[in-house]
């Protein structure tokens, strides 16, 4: 088992591990609190590279953070346009479709997977993610 010392990491991680296993249900409920989830942790990921690395940087909007990142050359233009897209689907998250939902949160799901690794080098195979995921469903008794 990957040992974990960076404590927002670990939170990252089992946001991300939480969303995961909700998505797997196909009730609306589940779908609408796993994207919830999923978003937070990618908020949490930028929040703190940007609080770390660009330490000058006093807002809180999450487009000008992400304008940072590409600029820093830690994302592409195409994902951070799909990360905004997700994101902004916060918005009408109670007007979204339970199948739509399940694709949105298994693409957001990869776009945070990319976000760890650029931004904090922290990746894991496939294997290990499910590995990781069985783990923390374990540890809530799911």
């Amino acid at each position: 088992m990957f040992i974990i010392t960076n404590p927002q990491i670990q939170t990252i991680i089992e946001q991300l591990c939480f969303g995961t296993i909700l998505s797997e249900n196909s009730r609306k409920r589940a779908t609408h609190i796993a994207f919830i989830s999923i978003d937070d942790a990618v908020i949490t990921c930028v929040g703190i590279y940007i609080a770390t690395k660009n330490e000058g940087t006093i807002s809180n909007d999450f487009d000008i953070w992400l304008d940072l990142l590409e600029k820093d050359n830690k994302i592409t233009v195409y994902e951070k346009k799909d990360i905004k897209k997700y994101h902004n689907a916060r918005k009408n998250l109670l007007n979204q479709h339970d199948m739509v939902m399940m694709e949105i949160n298994k693409r957001y799901i990869v776009l945070l997977k990319i976000l760890l690794a650029y931004l904090f080098d922290f990746r894991l195979s496939k294997l290990d993610w499910e590995k990781r995921v069985k783990e923390y469903k374990q540890k809530l008794n799911l």
